[in-house]
């Protein structure tokens, strides 16, 4: 008995308007889309921290959004994710659940923010859409005990973590094996 296999042609191209798309670009392209709808959904290096998520109630989702927008103002890292800034005002926001005065310094603050906002932009701060719009309102208001307790806060929180010091290029303490003159001091790139 003999066998006659013949190779059937198959038509691998899919008509799309007057464009054809072969099937190895469909899986490529599809391939590509799918990776990055996943990054949005997970975001880069880490899941999304939704604003519900770290939102305080006590404080309320517009301050709590607010004051992620200023913390990222403050110290601007455009490539670090918002996971680690909210880290730091989650806490501030349950504290603001026990003490009044700390709750009050928060709303009222955001609110003096958006006045000064408003005045100058016609909008709130937090719908400022350039980075210098909101920059030269805080420059208005560095002064205030609401600036300085989250410049604190983010200052104290975001460079005393050892997880974020390799993403700032720091070796942490040296104090413990002898001090940098032993353990690369001439390689320190990150001054």
């Amino acid at each position: 008995m003999k066998f006659n296999f013949k190779k059937k042609k198959v038509n691998s191209v899919i008509p799309i308007g007057n464009k054809a798309l072969s099937r190895r670009n469909f899986l490529t392209k599809g391939s590509i889309a799918i990776a990055g709808a996943s990054t949005l959904v997970l975001g880069i290096g880490g899941a999304v921290v939704p604003a519900p998520a770290w939102a305080s109630s006590a404080i309320g989702m517009h301050t709590s959004s607010t004051l992620l927008t200023m913390s990222r103002d403050i110290y601007p890292h455009d490539d670090l994710e918002d996971k680690y800034y909210t880290r730091l005002l989650t806490p501030i926001g349950e504290q603001a659940k026990k003490d009044e005065s700390l709750k009050s310094l928060l709303i009222n603050g955001v609110e003096e923010l958006d006045r000064l906002s408003f005045e100058k932009f016609n909008k709130k701060y937090i719908d400022l859409k350039k980075e210098e719009d909101r920059v030269s309102i805080l420059r208005d208001y560095e002064n205030s005990a609401f600036f300085q307790k989250i410049k604190g806060t983010m200052m104290m929180g975001l460079y005393n973590s050892p997880d974020l010091w390799p993403w700032f290029g720091y070796g942490g303490s040296s104090w413990e094996q002898g001090g940098y003159i032993n353990r690369g001091y001439q390689d320190i790139d990150w001054i």
